[in-house]
């Protein structure tokens, strides 16, 4: 099995010179370098293979001039995505009549004779309170307050839960249709 020739350290460190000296230079070509075109140090020769390739055929050396990269990713950049967006054909105030859903007016709340809605709503929110309350600041408090918080959680539920409607709309549809 043939083994990788690597570079010698003063030509990967006379290279690392060079990427460095050139960082701040914009490209006229638009392109990075190729390897071939790195600059090579003034006192150093070209660089020749030590070893035997064997059969390995090495392409040929490059004697084009420099050719003008195809870059598929690069627009215009006085036209850009933004203000494709920030240009709208229509006025946001004006709007089709037919185009979107406006809800239909949420329902009042019950009336305050309703005892199941004003029971679950209490023994729910005064449930938990009253549970964080135990848990946090009274945890030594007696059976009592422990059993009259977790009766206010159950009774909320199922006020809760009966005050719901017994059957459903005879509604066919199953919302808004697009």
């Amino acid at each position: 099995m043939a083994e990788r020739h690597h570079p010698d350290d003063r030509d990967v460190d006379a290279a690392f010179e060079a990427i460095v000296a050139r960082w701040d230079d914009e490209s006229t070509e638009g392109s990075a370098p190729e390897h071939d075109q790195l600059p090579r140090p003034l006192d150093a020769p070209p660089r020749r293979p030590t070893q035997s390739t064997g059969d390995v055929r090495l392409p040929p050396a490059r004697s084009e001039g420099p050719r003008t990269p195809d870059v598929p990713w690069r627009v215009d950049p006085t036209n850009s995505v933004a203000d494709a967006l920030l240009r709208g054909d229509d006025d946001p105030g004006e709007g089709d009549a037919d185009e979107g859903y406006s809800p239909p007016p949420p329902q009042p709340l019950p009336p305050p004779t309703d005892r199941l809605f004003w029971g679950g709503l209490l023994g729910l929110a005064l449930g938990v309170l009253g549970l964080l309350w135990l848990a946090i600041a009274r945890p030594d408090v007696g059976r009592w307050a422990t059993v009259l918080v977790v009766g206010l959680l159950v009774g909320g539920f199922v006020c809760v839960v009966v005050r719901q409607p017994r059957d459903r709309d005879d509604d066919p549809s199953n919302g808004a249709v697009v």
